[in-house]
């Protein structure tokens, strides 16, 4: 059954050597955590979805992949100027011969503008694919008036 997925013997040139620091950073820290520490380590994601964001219209866009993650277990939230999506993706076959797909808790951060309402934020999920449209706040601008007052300019006599 393992020969029906094909795999490269070289890893493809799009792909980061960089890509799995950030797990390895995790279980690194949950060892070291985990032997020293004196709290039990519980790690904020197993996984996380790809995400791209761009501005159209007065607003950021956060686009995320989310196959087979059903829209009731995704949780959007706003903490300050930080949007977290997270949630959970179940596993479909416990005795799967091969995957490639990961599971588990996931959890993404991103910088939305700094005045950005909560309330106005929408998101919608279409063929697993969660857009997230956040309003871009308009800048206050305001007029400061200021004082002019009128009178000569004393001059010093160069000494």
């Amino acid at each position: 059954m393992n020969g029906l997925v094909s795999r490269r013997l070289f890893p493809s040139p799009t792909r980061s050597p960089f890509q799995d620091l950030g797990s390895l950073h995790r279980e690194m820290d949950g060892l070291f955590e985990g032997i020293f520490g004196s709290r039990p380590v519980e790690p904020v994601a197993d996984w996380a979805p790809r995400v791209d964001t761009y501005v159209k219209n007065d607003a950021l866009h956060v686009r995320v992949d989310l196959p087979g993650v059903e829209p009731k277990a995704v949780d959007i939230s706003v903490d300050g100027d930080v949007l977290t999506i997270s949630g959970e993706r179940k596993v479909e076959h416990e005795d799967a011969s091969y995957r490639e797909v990961s599971y588990g808790r996931f959890e993404r951060r991103i910088r939305v503008p700094e005045g950005t309402e909560p309330e106005k934020i929408t998101a919608t999920c279409d063929h697993g694919v969660l857009d997230v449209t956040v309003p871009i706040p308009k800048p206050v601008s305001r007029k400061v008036k200021v004082d002019v007052k009128s009178g000569a300019i004393e001059s010093k006599p160069a000494a």
